[in-house]
């Protein structure tokens, strides 16, 4: 019987425009119903801001770490360029030991295969001359930049060297020294010695 009065009250208010007034009883049952729901939201909602706490921290340590990284990345860069730098600007390295042959310009078309054309990665012509700025041409590993100067000590004897060329073979620290002919090459053959950078 009340929920039929209110039923009209409520069409009756609905029809003159006026706001609709929720009895206090069934305000009461809403309430009733909807607490329970409400602390179990308030609790997931709470729950929720935690693990939102907790992946904010965590991501901010990775960041941190990130930006650790990227430091000692540059700072290693920045220490290996320095390195490379006083190598290749007149201060003397440390004598290191290496292996050492010797090629020559080819005088025959069979001979390049082993010998190449006679003329060097950075364009010297072997067969007029084994030399550049006053310094024995080389073949160097490809960590050693072009135009850098050596000192070979082999058997004795101190070369002044130059590197301008490269090898499929030269690697680690084996170097080819050019040498004019065929006879002197062989001659040389291959020998242990030591070798450092000057300039």
């Amino acid at each position: 019987m009340q929920s039929i009065i209110a039923s009209i009250l409520l069409t009756a208010s609905l029809s003159a425009g006026a706001t609709p007034q929720i009895p206090a009883k069934e305000t009461s049952e809403v309430a009733q119903q909807v607490m329970p729901n409400a602390q179990s939201w308030q609790s997931d909602a709470e729950a929720n801001a935690d693990k939102a706490a907790k992946l904010e921290t965590q991501l901010a340590e990775r960041n941190q770490e990130i930006e650790r990284l990227k430091r000692q990345l540059s700072s290693s860069k920045v220490s290996t360029a320095t390195n490379t730098k006083t190598e290749q600007t007149g201060a003397k390295t440390p004598w290191r030991t290496g292996e050492f042959t010797a090629y020559y310009p080819p005088t025959d078309v069979s001979e390049h295969a082993m010998q190449g054309n006679g003329i060097t990665a950075q364009g010297d012509n072997l067969h007029k001359s084994q030399t550049c700025e006053g310094y024995q041409i080389v073949a160097a590993p490809p960590d050693i930049p072009f135009d850098t100067k050596l000192e070979i000590e082999v058997n004795g004897a101190v070369i002044k060297a130059i590197v301008r060329d490269r090898g499929g073979a030269i690697k680690g620290s084996k170097f080819d020294i050019a040498l004019p002919n065929r006879s002197s090459a062989v001659d040389f053959g291959r020998q242990s010695g030591k070798w450092r950078i000057i300039n």
